[in-house]
């Protein structure tokens, strides 16, 4: 079943909290033309962005200046830039100077670029003490940052979101380096962008985007009840281990529900500090807290309305965080903070796990009542070592997918081939998103040998295949026991390298972080345990 395209352009927005409310200020101006889902974030290694392309299936994605060069080189959608302007440069250190005489300008700069010209004309021009930093990822921006805070406390900072952020942390005024001129610029270029690309496949079918692979009959008898549960607005909770495909199935819920035609929200349930909870989720009104931005802030709860939300880690969520969502999901309102006026909700909601959330039920870790609300329809995804016919399909397909966009000529049958025997033998702790990797590290190599015949052997390009595997007990155990083990032997396996870790089980550095934290404390080792080896950020 094909899906029902939308008239309107899909725009992803990667960006952090000032971008975000700048794009938020005129984001309605092109209400008719696009549908702007916002996601705040540091593009960086520690984020599955291919995953997020999945999951909301934008035409375009726009960000701003090194979010957007580390997005365009990772995904294969369009990836639009933020301009910036010498007239919102000027702009912005006029505003600058009102507040302090000791201004530092941090900008974006490409690889091998020249500053921008206006810079040098500046400095002989303004009255003001005027120091520029150029950067070219969000780790230099942060030890530039670092740097001009040890040297010389800056009186104000003129940047991008992610540096006025961290300003704003140590206590400095920061004013945004974009304007809302340059924002509508992004916008419509984006929808420029996304246009050409709906042109460009809408001849053939969308080979850029994962489809729902499936062959074994385990996971064809859970499509065909997951069609069943997508009718009607009863709650759906999906549960299964780390990469078995929980956010595919959601995307097939949203795609064949009665509210296909409002958007999937996807909320991680163990990423939002307690302190910003209510105003993520809920809104709020202009004038509601001190930090609050003009003409306040639509929350993801209500994004959600005629379409889905879709708590995605819901296991994760504190008790505190439960209560709050439990009494809107009771109501079936929502009341932003700082108002008076409660809005309506209806939406389908989808949720899911990698825990046992019965058992945290029982043990008094996650609230009865919300889980009742959660669970009114289950779906339980199997790891794919128990349905081993998935392999192959899935295999292929990627193969296929990752030759086209690395442009490799191959032969997807006897690649596999020359791994069948391996994945057969293989327990894959990953799961799907595993074996995703696995395969366009095979992609990779067999562009390499086609360049240089004494390329990687499998056994240097594929380590995970050959490594000795102590396997545990058949017996049934939780979802949480099987994910420690799996954790437990690939930090054994990687010798502590948190980054192999993480790619070897398909998960982000973050998301690896966050389950060492809840094995230490609930087996009471050291976290010296897990402390060596690398990680990125």
């Amino acid at each position: 079943m094909a899906s029902i395209r939308n008239s309107k352009v899909k725009v992803l927005l990667v960006g952090y909290r000032k971008f975000s409310e700048l794009i938020n200020a005129v984001v309605h101006e092109f209400e008719d033309q696009a549908e702007v889902t916002i996601v705040e974030s540091v593009a960086n290694g520690n984020t599955d962005y291919r995953s997020l392309v999945a999951l909301h299936e934008p035409d375009v994605v726009a960000s701003a200046g090194s979010n957007a060069a580390y997005l365009s080189a990772t995904l294969s959608v369009p990836v639009i830039s933020q301009p910036v302007s010498d007239a919102d440069i000027v702009e912005a250190l006029e505003k600058a100077q009102r507040i302090a005489r000791n201004v530092h300008l941090f900008y974006y700069q490409a690889a091998n670029a020249e500053p921008p010209r206006l810079l040098e004309s500046l400095q002989g021009m303004v009255k003001f003490d005027f120091t520029p930093h150029g950067y070219t990822t969000s780790g230099q921006a942060s030890e530039s940052f670092q740097l001009a805070m040890a040297e010389e406390r800056p009186g104000v900072i003129v940047g991008p979101s992610y540096t006025c952020h961290m300003a704003e942390q140590a206590g400095l005024p920061a004013i945004l380096v974009y304007s809302r001129s340059s924002a509508r610029d992004l916008l419509r270029a984006a929808i420029e962008a996304g246009n050409a690309y709906r042109g460009q496949t809408s001849a053939e079918p969308d080979k850029s985007r994962d489809e729902f692979v499936i062959r074994s009959p385990s996971m064809e008898r859970l499509a065909k009840l997951a069609a069943i549960y997508a009718r009607g607005d009863g709650a759906v909770l999906i549960q299964g281990e780390s990469g078995t495909g929980k956010e595919h199935i959601a995307k097939e819920i949203h795609r064949l529900s009665d509210y296909q035609e409002g958007p999937l929200v996807a909320l991680n349930c163990g990423s939002i500090p307690n302190d910003l909870f209510e105003s993520e989720l809920f809104g709020y009104v202009e004038g509601a807290f001190t930090s609050s931005r003009r003409g306040g802030r639509i929350g993801l709860i209500e994004r959600a309305n005629g379409g889905v939300l879709y708590l995605d880690e819901v296991g994760e969520m504190p008790a505190s965080q439960q209560v709050k969502l439990l009494r809107v999901l009771q109501e079936k309102r929502v009341r932003p903070v700082g108002s008076n006026r409660e809005i309506p909700l209806n939406f389908k909601l989808l949720s899911a796990t990698n825990r046992d959330l019965g058992a945290a039920v029982a043990q008094g870790r996650f609230r009865d009542d919300l889980y009742y609300r959660l669970n009114v329809f289950s779906l339980q995804m199997p790891p794919l070592r128990e349905r081993v016919e998935d392999v192959k399909a899935i295999a292929q397909y990627y193969l296929q997918r990752y030759a086209r966009q690395y442009q490799v000529a191959i032969d997807a049958v006897s690649v596999y081939a020359g791994v069948a025997q391996h994945f057969a033998n293989y327990h894959w702790p990953g799961n799907v998103r595993e074996l995703q990797n696995f395969i366009e590290r095979l992609v990779v190599n067999q562009a390499a040998q086609s360049q240089d015949p004494n390329a990687a052997p499998l056994e240097q390009v594929l380590p995970e295949l050959f490594a000795p595997v102590s396997r545990t007990s058949t017996s049934p155990a939780s979802l949480r026991e099987q994910e420690t083990d799996a954790i437990l032997e690939a930090m054994s396996r990687f010798n502590g390298d948190k980054n192999k870790v993480a790619q070897a089980l398909g998960i982000s550095t973050t998301t690896l972080w966050r389950r060492l934290r809840v094995i230490e404390n609930s087996s009471g080792e050291s976290s010296h345990s897990f402390s060596s080896g690398t990680t990125s950020g």
